[in-house]
């Protein structure tokens, strides 16, 4: 059997190819500007040896099992870059478990301003408001970034011309791959549609399929450069309302609407029964003991009662506290909270502010 030799990797045979006189000038120009700005890279020294790495990239990434169609999802390297900087690898089903009670937490423009005022300025940088053209654009190029950090199975951004240039509208819909992310990825997608100037008009959410639908419509932010910070984080507030309004608080788990009401000061926690306040008091207590030091013990009491939002500890240094339980509505709790912390140490009361002396170990 005849066995054939390798084909020389010379740069000695011709093939001519018919292309558009359009795509022949992109191209050049393409090749004439990179050679300008890296005039070392033989890629660019010519528009023969930019065709030359072209076809022989391509034939590589289709000899490893690639297709035509896989062109499309390409992630190019300054989307890539710029999101590397804001993120990083982890475990998917670590984080889908770990952000579980993060819910309802409102991702506030005032928690991370860097986060919202960077990827504003990935828009505002690659995105003419004005040019829908390059709206789509911007939104494919992000688009084939999400479908590459596997927690992305579709998404998609039609838009709809009006009257007037200012008159744009669309329908933004996402498909994920896992629940808990997925709905931080509806969060999120919902302020940063507000920061750019864009408003949710409706909303539609499933758990079941992961899957979430804006309708949108562009207000006078969208086409404005000035940062207009007060406005911009109005309009966040009014799309993330449709995720984090009560209706859908009540209708899933406890702990959600739990979360809520703890942090309301003017909400405390009482118990049915006395057998049940004792053992949590003990409960409390003996982990207390157990992993903390001696002289941490009353500190880490006025914790646990402050967390009930029975008292309000004015300095953890001098153990101070104010009682906040109302005479006349909890007479059993405000002598179940003396009587146990008079237990370990002698209370002081001066202008109802109370204080924790005297310790007994």
């Amino acid at each position: 059997m005849r066995v054939q030799k390798p084909l020389s990797k010379k740069k000695t045979t011709q093939q001519t190819i018919s292309i558009s006189p359009a795509l022949k000038d992109k191209i050049e120009r393409y090749v004439n500007e990179n050679n300008e700005k890296n005039p070392n890279d033989k890629r660019f020294k010519s528009v023969s040896a930019f065709y030359n790495f072209i076809l022989e990239k391509s034939m590589n990434c289709f000899e490893k099992g690639k297709t035509l169609d896989d062109f499309e999802a390409f992630v190019d390297s300054e989307i890539k870059g710029f999101f590397d900087k804001i993120s990083f690898n982890a475990l998917i089903p670590y984080y889908e478990t770990a952000i579980r009670t993060n819910r309802y937490t409102n991702p506030t423009f005032e928690k991370n301003p860097f986060f919202y005022l960077t990827i504003r300025r990935l828009y505002l940088d690659r995105m003419d408001s004005y040019d829908i053209s390059s709206i789509k654009n911007v939104f494919s190029r992000v688009r084939n970034f999400l479908f590459s950090n596997n927690l992305t199975k579709e998404v998609n951004l039609d838009l709809f011309t009006g009257k007037t240039g200012k008159d744009l509208s669309g329908v933004f819909e996402y498909t994920g791959i896992y629940k808990n992310l997925t709905f931080e990825n509806c969060k999120y997608n919902g302020a940063l549609f507000g920061l750019l100037g864009v408003k949710i008009t409706n909303f539609l959410y499933s758990d079941k399929n992961n899957y979430f639908r804006f309708d949108l419509k562009t207000t006078d932010l969208f086409y404005r450069r000035d940062l207009a910070k007060k406005e911009r984080i109005k309009l966040i507030n009014q799309n993330l309302s449709y995720l984090f309004n009560y209706l859908r608080v009540l209708n899933d788990k406890d702990y959600y609407f739990w979360m809520r009401l703890a942090e309301d000061k003017q909400v405390l926690i009482t118990f049915n029964r006395e057998e049940t306040k004792n053992n949590w008091v003990n409960l409390i207590e003996e982990e207390i003991e157990k992993f903390g030091d001696a002289e941490e013990f009353p500190l880490y009491l006025l914790r646990f009662f402050e967390k009930l939002h029975w008292i309000e500890i004015k300095s953890e240094r001098d153990l101070s506290f104010q009682i906040r339980l109302s005479k006349s509505k909890y007479p059993h709790e405000k002598e179940f909270l003396l009587e146990t912390l008079s237990k370990k140490s002698k209370i002081s009361n001066e202008h109802e502010n109370y204080y924790l002396e005297e310790f007994s170990f």
